[in-house]
Parts: structure tokens; sequence; C-alpha cells
């Protein structure tokens, strides 16, 4: 599977991101973005790709349609946390050539929020720094042994 970095894809998923309520868990979301049928048609199917669709056919997909998510109650973060998770977990898919779900499997829940909590040390960073620094802290998920370096 080739998961050619797209950066339009990682803006929107930003966008998507920054839009969601304050007041729903975002990690709890995010993950379960991760884990879904709607992440994995858009990294892998090219009609579902960002650059077929808007943000909102995703997240109809996601909670209404396709998967059936129902945000729960909790910490939302701010925009900007929000924004800037979502491109890097993107990110890390692209420089490890690994589908969302596959990480979010792998990884868990934790280590997600791990991510989130790190916002002030890594958000000035390049998403190559982060791939690089993530798999230094948390390793590979399977089937990944090296670092695809990512082209903005």
């Amino acid at each position: 599977m080739n998961l050619e970095f797209d950066y339009t894809t990682v803006m929107k998923f930003a966008e998507w991101a920054k839009k969601l309520p304050d007041s729903i868990d975002f990690i709890d979301y995010w993950y379960n973005l991760f884990l879904s049928k709607t992440k994995h048609a858009i990294e892998t199917e090219p009609m579902d790709n960002i650059n077929a669709f808007w943000i909102n056919r995703w997240r109809n997909d996601f909670e209404k349609y396709v998967d059936g998510y129902k945000p729960v109650p909790g910490e939302g973060y701010s925009r900007d946390e929000r924004g800037w998770f979502a491109q890097y977990m993107q990110g890390l898919v692209y420089g490890l050539q690994t589908p969302g779900d596959v990480i979010a499997k792998h990884f868990g829940k934790p280590v997600f929020e791990a991510v989130i909590d790190d916002f002030f040390r890594g958000h000035c960073c390049s998403m190559d720094w982060f791939v690089r620094n993530f798999v230094d802290e948390y390793g590979f998920p399977p089937g990944a042994s090296q670092i695809t370096k990512l082209h903005m």
C-alpha cells in the first residue's frame, strides 16, 4: 500500500478537528475515527479521498451513515491543539506508510492522549521530526520498519 503524502488531506483533517465542539472527548473521537471504515476509505479509496469530497461528507459518514459513532462528553482541547493533532497524526500515517486503523489498534488510546498532551513540545517542530520522535518513543507499528520522509 502506498500512502502518498497529500497536503490537502492533512489540512482538511485539521479543519475537521477544529470544527468539533469543545464539549466532546476529542481523543475518544479521533481514536475511533482512526479505527473507522470512513478513515480507511479516505486512505485507500480514491473516490473517498479529500480531493473528491469536503469534510462534511467524511464527518457524516463517520458519525451517521457508515460508522455511526456518537461523540461522548469530555475534554475537547483547544482548536489549535485539535488541528495540530489531526495534522500530525495523519503525518504519522504517511510517514510510517501504515493505515490509521493499524496505528490505533497497535498503540491504543493512551498513546493518542500522550501525543496531544505533548502539544507544547511538538507543535513548533516539523512533521518529520514528530514522526521520528514518535518512533523513538513508541516504536514502529506492525508492518513498518522505516520512516518515509514527508514531502511538504
